[in-house]
């Protein structure tokens, strides 16, 4: 006797189904059950699987994507930087100094005297008084006649540089003779040796930071679910924190803590994940990280355990090399162009670039003979080609398998280098829409033919990398269709011009970044990542046909409905899918 086909809870129908499976095949309709995919196919292969209660979705010819992953975000930290939490500074609400200091003057007048004020987003490439010159950065004197009595800490869109008003620099009790940390720097006026309110890198920062009153527990859970709210309005079902744990504490007002871990537990238990999440944990203060204190943390933090590894798990370590290209802490083979900066430096101690190479690679190897997978934060091509050389020797050291290792944003890597994480299942996460809104201002920075290699999608994929591509959210949206576009198109957000060419990808390259590419950087990509017959329905629909329209208009395309685990998440279609399945 033949077995009944199983009961469909749903059926998407007359759908442009784009599956990113291995032939990147396009088929019409999805029968879901239980939260996994039952069939994929024509509207016919589907009918068996429809019962009286079975729902279905007509969707008119819209396009389905497997559910997006982003990753390399920063969850507690963005949703702590959107209203209520924080005041966004971000372009294009903020173009100017001048509207940034009108901001602060609204703000003021709606807290009390001597209340902190946080703000973050701000980007000095679109700023109209700093864009031409690469030295101006908004300063204490710009803010302060608007904030006398209140305490401001502004972050900038990249997390790597802090403006700070005099009312803060009094409390954190610093002066002119304080002097710099062993990593960053508290910028001085080259005449006066005052302090402008300019702190770069988070080694500097935290000498402010520290006194920013903590988030509480309600707001550390409130920042999560804001986060998910718009990634699920964004069709985001997956994305990867990066760097959450002990070595957070203290860092922007405890967005980072190892609080978050039992954060994302309890919200898992109770059933309001509305995304699967991947931890990468920060097991030591940034820029102050030793072997030392690898092992130290490793000892005294138990890394948490998970009820469910398919939503929440914690496959590693975070390591931070050197800083971003913007503030010339980005650690480089050559000098930079503008500045008596020199090449930058990383920001593991060290007195010279051996001493701190030798340190991040004995970090790498530690953690790696622990069997952790390792997510290496590196922009500059010195900091690049020694965290490659340092996963390379310690796979050879011990070869232990399929851990994944990853350099995240990459913005200088070189062929040679590709070359060498291809050869060792190493991977690459990528921001193309930094690239977008930074590639203007690179040029003065690092020079026009460094400026046109950075961000080397190309590159990455023919040397056969599964290239993953995120927002690094909060320092870009998470809108990965405008992700999408600014990898096919690599034109700036502000001028329109397009910087390297060469290094263009097409739409589906660029789709399966977003996806399977994704679920490989979290070893689920049997279970995520495509829509095929067993997979976790994880979906996103949208209004328009991004394999067609122009790749100007795919940073438009509207998420229609997103669904995590055979459920609705997110629905702006109005109940326009919804039809009787007699």
């Amino acid at each position: 006797m033949n077995s009944q086909p199983a009961q469909a809870d749903f059926v998407l129908k007359n759908a442009k189904v784009i599956t990113v499976d291995q032939t990147f095949s396009i088929q019409q309709a999805i029968a879901v059950k239980d939260g996994r995919i039952l069939s994929v196919g024509s509207n016919d292969d589907v009918k068996k699987f429809v019962s009286p209660t079975t729902k279905i979705f007509d969707l008119n010819g819209k396009s389905v994507l497997p559910g997006i992953n982003d990753s390399h975000m920063h969850g507690p930290l963005f949703g702590a930087t959107r209203p209520p939490l924080s005041l966004d500074l971000t372009f294009p609400n903020v173009q100017s100094i001048s509207d940034m200091v009108d901001a602060l003057k609204e703000k003021v007048a709606e807290v009390k005297p001597g209340e902190w004020i946080r703000g973050f987003g701000w980007d000095q490439s679109t700023l109209a008084e700093c864009k031409d010159d690469p030295l101006r950065l908004p300063r204490k004197k710009d803010i302060d006649a608007v904030s006398p009595d209140n305490p401001v800490v502004f972050t900038d869109f990249s997390a790597h540089t802090m403006l700070v008003n005099s009312k803060a620099l009094e409390i954190a009790n610093l002066t002119q003779e304080t002097p710099d940390p062993e990593s960053g720097e508290i910028e001085k006026d080259p005449k006066t040796g005052e302090l402008t309110g300019i702190f770069k890198e988070l080694g500097a920062q935290s000498l402010v930071a520290k006194y920013v009153p903590l988030l509480t527990r309600a707001e550390k859970k409130q920042a999560v679910l804001t986060a998910m709210e718009h990634l699920s309005a964004n069709g985001v079902t997956s994305f990867t924190d990066a760097a959450i744990g002990p070595g957070g504490e203290a860092y922007v007002y405890g967005v980072m803590s190892a609080e978050f871990c039992q954060i994302y537990q309890e919200l898992l238990s109770e059933g309001k994940l509305t995304t699967r999440v991947n931890i990468l944990l920060l097991m030591g203060n940034y820029g102050a990280l030793t072997l030392d204190d690898i092992k130290k943390s490793l000892k005294a933090f138990e890394f948490p355990k998970t009820s469910d590894a398919n939503w929440l798990k914690y496959p590693g370590i975070k390591i931070f090399a050197d800083g971003i290209p913007l503030t010339y802490s980005a650690w480089m083979n050559e000098d930079y162009v503008s500045g008596d900066v020199g090449h930058g430096r990383s920001v593991i101690p060290g007195d010279t670039d051996k001493e701190q190479s030798d340190n991040l690679v004995a970090m790498i190897k530690y953690i790696h003979s622990k069997g952790y997978q390792i997510g290496i934060h590196a922009t500059g091509d010195r900091a690049i080609d020694t965290a490659v050389d340092g996963m390379v020797q310690a796979m050879e050291e011990n070869p232990v398998e399929d851990l994944r290792h990853y350099i995240v944003h990459a913005d200088f890597l070189s062929p040679k280098k590709a070359a060498v994480l291809a050869k060792h299942n190493f991977g690459v996460s990528m921001q193309p829409f930094i690239h977008a809104m930074i590639c203007d201002f690179e040029p003065t920075v690092v020079g026009a033919e460094r400026a046109a290699r950075e961000f080397p999608f190309k590159t990455v994929l023919k040397a056969g990398i599964p290239l993953t591509n995120s927002s690094d959210a909060p320092v870009t949206y998470p809108n990965w269709r405008m992700g999408i576009q600014a990898a096919v198109l690599r034109e700036s957000l502000v001028s329109g011009s397009v910087s390297g060419p060469e290094e263009c990808i097409s739409v589906q390259e660029a789709i399966q970044t977003y996806t399977i590419n994704g679920a490989w950087q979290d070893h689920m990509e049997d279970i995520k990542g495509s829509i095929e017959k067993g997979k976790l329905a994880d979906l996103c629909i949208i209004d328009k046909d991004i394999l067609t329209i122009s790749p100007h208009e795919i940073g438009s395309i509207a998420v229609l409905m997103t669904i995590v685990d055979g459920k609705v998440v997110f629905d702006k279609s109005n109940g326009a899918f919804e039809k009787n399945n007699s």
